[in-house]
C-alpha cells in the first residue's frame, strides 16, 4: 500500500478540521494504508482526537522559530521527512498550508493533494490564505473541496488551473441514533468559540426571544476558544446568563446531542459542518444560517430544519421561537427521513478518498 502523509497545522488542536481528518486517517489505516501525520505544531502526547495505533505521528516543533527562518526550516524538515519515509502521496490539510507544502515538494514527484476545509470565498482575513489557494491551483495535483458549490467558487476565482478539483463531502461517520421522544427543552450549538461560529449573533438572537421562552428553555454552547471572555461579557450585558451556558469542550459531547430538542448553527461561513451531520444522526431539528457553504446541502428547509438568511439575527430569533413553541413541528422534523445524507455513508466517502490517493 502507498505511504501517505497528512500535513496538519497543529496535531493537538481541537476543532472540526482535526476531527474529520482523524476519522479519514483512521479509516485508511484500518484498510492497511501506511499513514503518517505530520504537524507544524503540537505535542503527539496531547492529541485530542486519537489515531489508530499504526498511524505514525510527528511534529516539527517550530514554536521557537519566526519569520524566514521558520519557513526555511519547515521546508527543509518536510523535504527530509518525505524522503526518509518514502512518501508517495502528500495530503495538505487546509489550503493555507500549501505555502509550506508546495515549495517543499517541488521536483520530488510526490503526488500532492490539498484538502480545503472552508470555502474559496473565505480567507479569515489572511491574504496568505488567498495566495496559498492560487499556489495550490497552480502546483498541486488535486484539490479536494467539501461541497460541489465550492468547486464552482474555485473555478471562478482561480488565476490558473493545473490541479484537478474533486468534491468529497465530510462523512456521516456516526451511526443513525434512536429518536429521543422526550428531549429536554434545550437548544445546543457545538463549535470553537471564534468569530466564524457567530455565537455573538446567536446570543443576540436568544436575547430577542420572549422572556417566557427563555425561562423554559436553555441554550448550551459547547466548545472552547479565544472568544470566551467576550462572549461571557456579552451574556452579562444582554442579561441572558440565566438561560445560556458556555459548556466548554468535552469528549462527552454526544450526551448533549442525545438530550437536546434543537440544534442551532449560527456560523458566518463553513465548509461542510460536521456538527450538522451529527445533529442529523441524532434526528435533531436544526435552525441554521444559510451561510457558504454546507447548510443548504444538508438541511431540507421546513422538513428537517429551518434555513435562515445568512446573518439575519431577527429571522434567527423568529425561527428559533417558532420551533421552540411548536412541539408537533419538532416531532415531524425528528421523524423526517433526510434525503441529503444518503450519500454521506463513511464507507462510500473512504472509497472516494482511496481513488484520490491511488
Amino acid at each position: 500500500m502507498p505511504n501517505i502523509v497528512f500535513f496538519i497545522y497543529n496535531i493537538s488542536a481541537i476543532g472540526g478540521t482535526e476531527r474529520v481528518a482523524s476519522v479519514i486517517i483512521n479509516e485508511l489505516s484500518k484498510r492497511n494504508y501506511n499513514v503518517h501525520v505530520l504537524g507544524l505544531y503540537g505535542d503527539p502526547e496531547k492529541i485530542f482526537f486519537p489515531f489508530e495505533p499504526d498511524v505514525k505521528v510527528t511534529s516539527l516543533h517550530i514554536d521557537h522559530l519566526k519569520g524566514v527562518r521558520k519557513i526555511l526550516y519547515s521546508q527543509h524538515k518536510i523535504r527530509q521527512f518525505v524522503n526518509s519515509n518514502h512518501i508517495d502521496t502528500f495530503v495538505t490539510v487546509e489550503s493555507i498550508m500549501a505555502t509550506y507544502s508546495v515549495p517543499s515538494l517541488a521536483f520530488t514527484g510526490i503526488r500532492h493533494v490539498v484538502w480545503e476545509h472552508f470555502n474559496f470565498k473565505v480567507n479569515l482575513g489572511l491574504a496568505a490564505r488567498s495566495f496559498a489557494r492560487q499556489v495550490a491551483l497552480c502546483f498541486a495535483d488535486r484539490i479536494v473541496t467539501l461541497t460541489a458549490r465550492d468547486i464552482q467558487f474555485w473555478k471562478e476565482g482561480g488565476w490558473y488551473h493545473h490541479a484537478q478539483l474533486v468534491h468529497i463531502p465530510n462523512p456521516m461517520f456516526l451511526e443513525e441514533q434512536k429518536v429521543n421522544e422526550n428531549p429536554s427543552k434545550t437548544v445546543i450549538s457545538v463549535g470553537r468559540l471564534t468569530f466564524q461560529k457567530g455565537y455573538d449573533m446567536l446570543m443576540d438572537a436568544w436575547a430577542g426571544l420572549p422572556a417566557e421562552l427563555r425561562k423554559e428553555w436553555k441554550l448550551l454552547i459547547i466548545g472552547d476558544g479565544e472568544d470566551k471572555p467576550t462572549l461571557e461579557n456579552k451574556m452579562t450585558a444582554l442579561g441572558i446568563h440565566d438561560s445560556v451556558e458556555l459548556v466548554g469542550a468535552t469528549k462527552a459531547v454526544f450526551s448533549y446531542f442525545e438530550k437536546a430538542a434543537i440544534f442551532c448553527l449560527s456560523s458566518r461561513f463553513e465548509g461542510l459542518p460536521m456538527v450538522l451531520l451529527e445533529a442529523l444522526a441524532f434526528h435533531l431539528p436544526i435552525v441554521s444560517f444559510d451561510c457558504d457553504t454546507g447548510p443548504a446541502e444538508l438541511i431540507e428547509n421546513g422538513q428537517n430544519g429551518i434555513l435562515v438568511e445568512a446573518g439575519n439575527v431577527n429571522k434567527m430569533t423568529q425561527s428559533l421561537a417558532a420551533l421552540m413553541q411548536d412541539g408537533d413541528l419538532r416531532t415531524r422534523m425528528r421523524n423526517h427521513k433526510s434525503k441529503n445524507i444518503e450519500n454521506l455513508e463513511l464507507g462510500g466517502i473512504i472509497e472516494q478518498w482511496r481513488s484520490v490517493l491511488q
